[in-house]
C-alpha cells in the first residue's frame, strides 16, 4: 500500500508540470456586485417541494445572494412551474451558486451593464459547458453547443482558451441572451415545438444539459472579420499585385510581373510569349523631343522552370495577361534575401580565421588557389564600383578580378541598375574568398535580387551554355526594331530638314520650322548615338559572359524563401543537381575523338538563409480535428502565459539581435506558407489544392490581462483568394497561400493556419488521408533595415530548411559557426544541411557578417583544396571534411599533400 501511494504521489507530482498554461484574466474586485439570473428545477410533490425550495433559498442566501422581489413571488414555493430567481451576489461567490444541485444554469453580468435597446446588437459572452467527458467526446460536445447556439445568431470568437473544450467565447444578439437560461436543446423553437427535437440531436449533446453558466463580458467586444471576397477576375493575382492594379495611381505605371504557368516552359513556349507581348501588349507613345510616335512593348525578361518574368508598360496590362493560355498565377517578382548584415559582434581578425581553419598551414605548403576561378554572385558589390574589368581592385586583391553586371540586361538601353543602399554580401564575400585563396582569380557577377532567373542563367553559362538569355534575346530584338524605327524617323526628319531649309525667309513660320527641323534632327542623331552605344554594351555583356565558362567554384550569396519550389524541386536546384559536383559518383569516360572526357564539374557553394526565427516548418498537426493547425505537438510545453499551440506569435528582432515582443504600428507584414500535396491521379486527376490552407492574423488586445483577458484576439487580416499553384504534376502539387496586412497599432500579433480536405472521393476505396508539411515565412515589406525583421516568438524550429537553392543536395550550403537554419526543408528532413560551417564574422573591412561571408570564405578554402588535387566530386569525404561540421583543413590532408614549389 505504501509503495502504491508513493508511486501515485510521484505520478501526480510529475503530471503537475504538464498542466497547460493559462491566459491572464483581469483581477475582479471580490466584493463587486453582479446581477444574476438563475434557473433551478424542483421536481417533487407539494410538501417536498416546499422543503426543497426553502433549502434552496437558504443555501443561496448563505452565499450572499440577494433575491430581487417580484409581485406574487411568494407563490413560487407552491408553483411547480416556477424556476427562475433574479438577484445580486458578490463576484467571489457567483460560481458557488452552482454548488446547489437544484441550480441548473446561471446568467450573470455587472450591475452597471444594461442590455442594448436594439435586440440585434451583439453582446459578448463567456459560456461554461458541461464537462467530465473523454477528450474526444468533450470536443464534440463543444462543437455541438457552438453549432446549436449559432442557430440563434451566436458568433464564436477564435484563438481563445477553451479550457479543455469546456469554455465557449463569442457574442449573441442581446435579445437572445436570456434564452440561454433555458435548455438550449429545445432552442430555437417553432410555433409549438423545437425546430429539432432533442431526441434527434447528436450525442453527447442530446444526453446532457450543456450550459452551466453564462457571463456577460461588456468590454470583450471583438472584431470578427468577414471573409474577404475576391472577384473572379482578381483571383489569379497575388495580394501585392492586386493592390497595384486596383490603385489608380499605380495601375498606369510599369511593373515587373512573374507569370506562373501550368507547365515548364520550352523554347517554343518562350518564343510564343515573346511574340504575344510584341503583338498584343504594345503601346504607342509620343517622343517629347521629336514629336514623333513611337511604339513600346512589354518585354520577356527571363524564365526559369514554369515562371516567366515580364515587364509590362502598365500594371493594368497584367489583367489581360490572365486570359492567356496556361497562366495560373500573376505576382510581383519575388526578391531574394541578403545573406549579410551589419555585424553586432567583434569581428574575427584575418590571421585568427586562417589559423582556426588551418588555411595558414595550407598556404605555407604552397596551396593558395592557384589556377582556380571563383565566381561570386551577389546583388551588389559596394565599394568596388561597377566600371572595372580585368584589373586589380582597391588593394585588396592580388589576383585578376573581372566584373559582370547582369542588371544591365533588364534595361532597355543596357545600362546597369543604380546602386542599392541596402547592405549586401558581395564585397564581403569576395574579400573573404580572396583571404582564403589569395591566388585564385575572381569573377564578380551582379544580378538583380528579384531576378531568380539570372542566377539560373549564370549556372547554365558556367557549364558552357553560350546561348543568349531570354532578357538578351528581348534586348536584341528591341535594338533591331529600334534601328528600323530610327531609320524611318531619320528619313522623315531629313526630308523635313531639306524642305524647311529650302525657305530662308525671315517670317516667323519658316523660322520656327527650320528651328524645329534642326532640333528634331539633332535629337535623332543623339538617339542614334545612344542606340549605337546600347548595341556596344549588349555585345560587351555577351562577351563578358564567356568569363563564366570553366569556373571551379561558384558562390551564390542570394537566397529565396518563397515563390519557388522548396525541397530541392526548383528549377535552379535541378540545374545545380545536373551540372555541379555532388556526392554522386560520375564515371570517367574513355578518352577518344568522339567521346571526349567531360570537363570537371564545378562546386556550387551556397550561402544558407539568414532567416532564422522568421521561418516555421513542420507537419500539419490537428490532434483535435478542428481544422486548425497546431504549431507543435503535445510534448512541447506551452510558453508562459500561452494557452494554445494553434497560435504562433510574431515579434520584431532588431539589427542588434534584441527581440521586441511587439510589432510597430504601420508595419506591413507578409506571411507566405508553402506546402506540397501528393495526389492520386486515379481518384482526383485535378491540379487545384485539395487541402487548401487559410492564414489569419490576430491582434492580442491586452497581453498583460490588465483590462481584459489576454486570450481576447481581434482578427485583422485573412488570406484573400488563393491558394496559388506554383507547380503541379499528376501525382503532386505545390501551393502557396499569402496574407498581407498593415499593423493597425503597436502590439502583439499572432498567426493561425486553418486547413481541411476539400476533396472526398465517392468511392470509399479511393479515399486518401492527406498529410502535408507546410513551411511559413514572415517578412516586413518596404521596411528600412534598422526596423528589424519579424520572427516567430512562440514556435520557430531551427530545422526549417536552409532556403532556395541551398536545399539542393549538390549545393554545398554554408552557414555561420553558430545558429542558423538547418535541414533541407519540410520534405527533406533527413538531408544534412548546412554542409559546412565557417566563420561568417570575418574582418573584411565591410562591417558585415552572415552566411554570405561564411560562404565566400568556404569557397576560397575549397579552391585551395582543388589546387592541391582534391576531386570536386565527393570533395568533403575525399578530403576528410565532416559534413555539417566546421570548416578546417583536415590534418590528414595536410600530411598527405606534397609541398608545392
Amino acid at each position: 500500500m505504501t509503495t502504491r501511494l508513493a508511486t501515485a504521489a510521484l505520478l501526480l507530482f510529475g503530471l503537475s508540470g504538464l498542466a497547460p498554461a493559462q491566459p491572464i484574466y483581469p483581477a475582479r474586485p471580490a466584493d463587486q456586485k453582479l446581477d444574476v439570473q438563475l434557473r433551478y428545477r424542483i421536481r417533487a410533490d407539494r410538501d417536498e417541494r416546499v422543503r426543497q425550495y426553502r433549502e434552496l433559498d437558504k443555501t443561496l442566501k448563505s452565499h450572499g445572494f440577494e433575491k430581487t422581489r417580484k409581485p406574487d413571488d411568494d407563490l413560487d414555493i407552491l408553483d411547480p412551474t416556477a424556476e427562475r430567481f433574479e438577484g445580486t451576489v458578490e463576484s467571489k461567490n457567483v460560481l458557488k451558486l452552482l454548488e446547489n444541485a437544484w441550480v441548473k444554469v446561471i446568467l450573470f453580468k455587472p450591475t452597471d451593464f444594461n442590455y442594448p435597446p436594439d435586440a440585434a446588437t451583439p453582446v459578448p459572452l463567456r459560456i461554461r459547458i458541461a464537462g467530465g467527458y473523454l477528450p474526444e467526446e468533450q470536443q464534440k460536445l463543444h462543437r455541438q453547443v457552438a453549432e446549436q447556439l449559432a442557430k440563434m445568431g451566436f458568433r464564436e470568437f477564435i484563438g481563445y482558451d477553451h479550457d479543455r473544450c469546456t469554455l465557449l467565447r463569442g457574442d449573441l444578439p442581446s435579445g437572445h441572451v436570456p434564452r440561454l437560461l433555458k435548455d438550449i436543446r429545445t432552442e430555437p423553437t417553432g410555433w409549438f415545438l423545437p425546430e429539432t427535437m432533442p431526441r434527434d440531436l447528436p450525442a453527447p449533446l442530446k444526453d446532457t444539459l450543456p450550459i452551466r453558466w453564462v457571463e456577460v463580458v461588456p468590454n470583450a467586444d471583438l472584431n470578427l472579420l468577414a471573409p474577404p471576397v475576391v472577384a473572379p477576375n482578381r483571383a489569379i493575382f497575388t495580394p501585392d499585385l492586386r493592390a497595384i492594379i486596383d490603385d489608380p495611381a499605380q495601375a498606369t505605371k510599369p511593373v515587373r510581373v512573374e507569370v506562373v504557368m501550368d507547365r515548364r516552359l520550352t523554347t517554343e513556349d518562350l518564343d510564343h510569349i515573346r511574340s504575344r507581348l510584341r503583338g498584343q501588349y504594345a503601346r504607342d507613345v509620343v517622343n517629347p523631343i521629336t514629336g514623333l510616335r513611337e511604339q513600346q512593348q512589354a518585354t520577356l525578361e527571363g524564365a526559369v522552370g514554369n515562371v516567366a518574368t515580364v515587364h509590362f508598360l502598365q500594371a493594368v496590362d497584367a489583367e489581360r495577361a490572365q486570359q492567356e493560355m496556361h497562366v495560373v498565377q500573376l505576382r510581383l517578382a519575388r526578391s531574394s534575401i541578403e545573406t549579410a548584415a551589419a555585424t553586432i559582434a567583434k569581428e574575427t581578425p584575418a590571421a585568427d580565421a586562417l589559423a582556426a581553419s588551418r588555411l595558414a598551414e595550407f598556404h605555407k605548403l604552397g596551396y593558395r588557389g592557384q589556377g582556380a576561378r571563383i565566381v561570386i554572385i551577389a546583388s551588389e558589390f559596394p565599394g568596388l564600383g561597377s566600371a572595372f574589368s580585368h584589373r586589380y581592385l582597391d588593394g585588396k586583391f592580388s589576383a585578376a578580378v573581372k566584373f559582370i553586371d547582369l542588371t544591365a540586361e533588364t534595361s532597355a538601353n543596357l545600362l546597369p541598375a543604380p546602386p542599392r543602399t541596402v547592405a549586401t554580401a558581395g564585397t564581403a564575400a569576395a574579400r573573404a574568398a580572396h583571404l582564403a585563396a589569395p591566388d585564385a582569380s575572381l569573377v564578380l557577377v551582379r544580378v538583380d535580387p528579384a531576378s531568380f532567373y539570372q542566377v539560373n542563367a549564370v549556372a547554365r553559362f558556367i557549364r558552357g551554355d553560350s546561348d543568349y538569355t531570354e532578357a538578351m534575346k528581348s534586348r536584341v530584338l528591341e535594338l533591331f526594331q529600334r534601328k528600323e524605327d530610327l531609320d524611318r524617323k531619320n528619313a522623315l526628319a531629313v526630308e523635313e530638314y531639306r524642305k524647311a531649309f529650302a525657305d530662308f525667309s525671315d517670317e516667323d513660320g519658316p523660322k520656327m520650322r527650320r528651328t524645329r527641323a534642326k532640333q528634331v534632327l539633332e535629337a535623332l542623331i543623339q538617339e542614334e548615338s545612344d542606340h549605337a552605344a546600347s548595341i556596344l554594351r549588349a555585345t560587351r555583356l555577351q562577351q563578358q559572359m564567356k568569363d563564366l565558362v570553366a569556373a571551379d567554384v561558384v558562390v551564390n550569396t542570394l537566397s529565396w524563401e518563397n515563390g519557388f519550389e522548396l525541397d530541392g524541386l526548383s528549377e535552379l536546384a535541378q540545374t545545380i543537381e545536373a551540372n555541379f559536383a555532388s556526392d554522386a559518383h560520375i564515371g570517367s569516360r574513355v578518352r577518344s575523338a568522339t567521346r571526349p572526357r567531360p570537363a570537371p564539374r564545378p562546386l556550387w557553394v551556397q550561402a544558407a538563409s539568414p532567416a532564422v526565427g522568421s521561418v516555421w516548418a513542420g507537419p500539419f498537426i490537428d490532434r483535435d480535428n478542428n481544422g486548425v493547425m497546431e504549431f507543435a505537438d503535445r510534448s512541447t510545453d506551452l510558453a508562459k502565459n500561452q494557452w494554445t499551440r494553434e497560435l504562433n506569435f510574431l515579434a520584431t528582432r532588431a539589427p542588434d539581435g534584441a527581440v521586441n515582443a511587439n510589432v510597430a504600428m504601420g508595419t506591413k507584414v507578409r506571411l507566405t506558407v508553402q506546402w506540397r500535396e501528393t495526389h492520386d491521379p486515379a481518384g482526383y486527376g485535378g491540379q487545384d489544392s485539395i487541402f487548401p490552407l487559410t492564414l489569419r492574423v490576430m491582434h492580442q488586445l491586452d497581453p498583460d490581462g490588465k483590462a481584459r483577458a489576454s486570450d481576447e484576439l481581434n482578427e485583422i487580416a485573412r488570406s484573400p483568394g488563393g491558394p496559388y499553384r506554383i507547380y503541379a504534376e499528376p501525382t503532386f502539387g505545390i501551393y502557396e497561400q499569402i496574407v498581407e496586412c498593415t499593423v493597425p497599432a503597436d502590439g502583439r500579433y499572432a498567426v493561425r493556419i486553418e486547413g481541411a480536405t476539400t476533396f472526398d472521393s465517392r468511392l470509399p476505396a479511393l479515399r486518401r488521408h492527406i498529410e502535408i508539411s507546410p513551411r511559413m515565412y514572415a517578412e516586413f515589406l518596404g521596411a528600412a533595415p534598422d526596423k528589424g525583421r519579424p520572427v516567430f516568438a512562440t514556435y520557430a524550429p531551427a530545422n526549417s530548411g536552409v532556403g532556395i537553392p541551398g536545399d539542393a543536395k549538390a549545393a554545398l550550403t554554408v552557414a555561420p559557426l553558430a545558429g542558423g537554419l538547418t535541414g533541407g526543408g519540410p520534405g527533406l528532413q533527413l538531408l544534412v544541411k548546412p554542409d559546412l560551417r565557417a566563420d561568417g564574422n570575418l574582418d573584411t573591412g565591410t562591417k558585415l557578417a552572415g552566411p554570405g561571408v561564411a560562404a565566400g570564405f568556404a569557397a576560397g578554402a575549397l579552391a585551395d583544396l582543388l589546387s592541391s588535387g582534391a576531386p570536386p566530386v565527393d570533395i568533403l569525404p575525399a578530403t576528410g571534411l565532416q559534413r555539417g561540421g566546421i570548416l578546417a583543413i583536415p590534418e590528414n590532408w595536410l600530411k598527405v599533400v606534397p609541398i608545392r614549389k
